[in-house]
């Protein structure tokens, strides 16, 4: 039996193959090591770098101090005035951050477009259901969003959606 194994040209092709490649895994291994101990010995040495004249630059800003390292206290931003955004508030109704909702259920708001719109006054499902398309297109100036996403994405009933949820709950 095992002289038949033998006798098998591709078997003993296949046997002198891996013991070709044993060899050279080994002569690999052996002059890895030699190569490794001898880098271990030699030393490096350091170079002075006058020639370079690096000099420290004092004048750019390092870091900023964290909130927990007694930092800068975080500033929430007010909303703009009335008279800057051009948005009838008597119409649209008013809101705080104390009771507003969260914008990002509407699809086409994610947290940038939800921070805008907080701004600009724009807290709650209320104010986005009672939008008509002057109200749209000022808006969409002042967040610069892409002219007819809001159209498209139809917040206003999404908002209508969420705020009969909302009552519903």
């Amino acid at each position: 039996m095992i002289l038949s194994i033998f006798s098998n040209q591709n078997f003993i092709h296949l046997l002198e193959m891996f013991f070709w490649m044993l060899g050279a895994f080994l002569i690999g291994l052996f002059f890895g090591q030699l190569l490794a101990r001898t880098k271990s010995k030699t030393t490096y040495e350091i170079h002075d770098f006058e020639d370079l004249k690096i000099e420290e630059d004092n004048s750019k800003i390092r870091a900023t101090k964290t909130f927990e390292r007694g930092g800068k206290q975080m500033v929430y931003r007010a909303p703009l005035k009335n008279e800057n955004n051009e948005l009838d508030f008597d119409r649209i109704g008013k809101s705080s951050i104390e009771n507003k909702n969260n914008l990002q259920k509407i699809k086409g708001i994610g947290i940038s477009i939800e921070e805008k719109l907080n701004e600009i006054g724009i807290f709650s499902y209320k104010q986005i259901s009672n939008l008509n398309s002057d109200d749209i297109s000022r808006i969409t100036e002042l967040i610069k969003f892409f002219p007819g996403r809001i159209e498209r994405d139809d917040w206003v009933s999404q908002a209508n959606k969420l705020l009969n949820e909302d009552k519903t709950n």
